[in-house]
């Protein structure tokens, strides 16, 4: 099932991206706290809100009870964040398959967003990250498994006339044998310790073509992003 999830961070909607959103065609909808204010600016009606309610606009919360969208309420004072009770009720509803695409993720907040990492990490096999300007996925391969291959393409959505890059980050592990191609700085069999930064700023070398990221064991951290 693919499943919809916005919180409160920023999220740029321009209309490429909301009809990108549409074309998806989520199958469940969740707003986690404020984050009902990019549902309500893209026209979408969520199907669960849920959080402690601290940082949404009275009104907007108002109006959503208006239209029978009655939130699932948390205490502030709760180990859990909003988003990653969000993702919990995404996993309940639509179990461990689902596939899960967040919006508003990261914003003003370094702390929220670094948190949305690990809990991106934790999720990685079916959680993406989206924005108007970047998206983000987390890549994985156990030691004791074979080598794998993942492909990264320029999302549709994105503005044809900027330039877009491609960075690369070991996310808490060491990477090894990573193997790049279809990208402006290629790379064979590479080791990259766990703090290496050399996978910043990578270029497709055709927008209209994916790279493939190839490696044998880590974790690795993948952002396509625009200025």
């Amino acid at each position: 099932m693919r499943v919809l999830i916005s919180t409160g961070g920023s999220c740029s909607l321009t209309p490429a991206f909301m009809e990108a959103i549409a074309a998806w065609q989520p199958e469940l909808v969740i707003a986690a706290d404020s984050g009902l204010r990019h549902l309500v600016k893209a026209g979408i009606r969520p199907d669960v809100l849920l959080g402690d309610m601290d940082s949404i606009e009275p009104e907007l919360l108002d109006s959503a009870k208006e239209q029978g969208i009655m939130p699932l309420l948390y205490p502030s004072h709760k180990d859990e964040t909003d988003t990653e009770l969000a993702v919990d009720e995404a996993l309940r509803l639509a179990g461990p398959d689902a596939e899960i695409r967040l919006i508003g993720g990261f914003g003003t907040r370094p702390d929220h967003s670094f948190g949305n990492l690990n809990l991106l990490h934790r999720h990685a096999a079916q959680t993406e990250f989206w924005d108007s300007k970047f998206l983000a996925r987390i890549l994985t391969v156990k030691a004791d498994s074979q080598r794998h291959s993942f492909e990264v393409s320029k999302p549709d959505w994105f503005d044809s006339e900027k330039k877009t890059y491609v960075s690369l980050l070991p996310f808490g592990t060491e990477v090894r044998g990573i193997t790049l191609e279809g990208l402006a700085y290629p790379a064979y069999r590479a080791d990259w310790e766990r703090d290496a930064v050399i996978g910043l700023s990578n270029q497709f070398l055709r927008d209209d073509r994916p790279a493939c990221i190839t490696f044998d064991s880590g974790s690795l951290l993948v952002m396509i992003t625009q200025d």
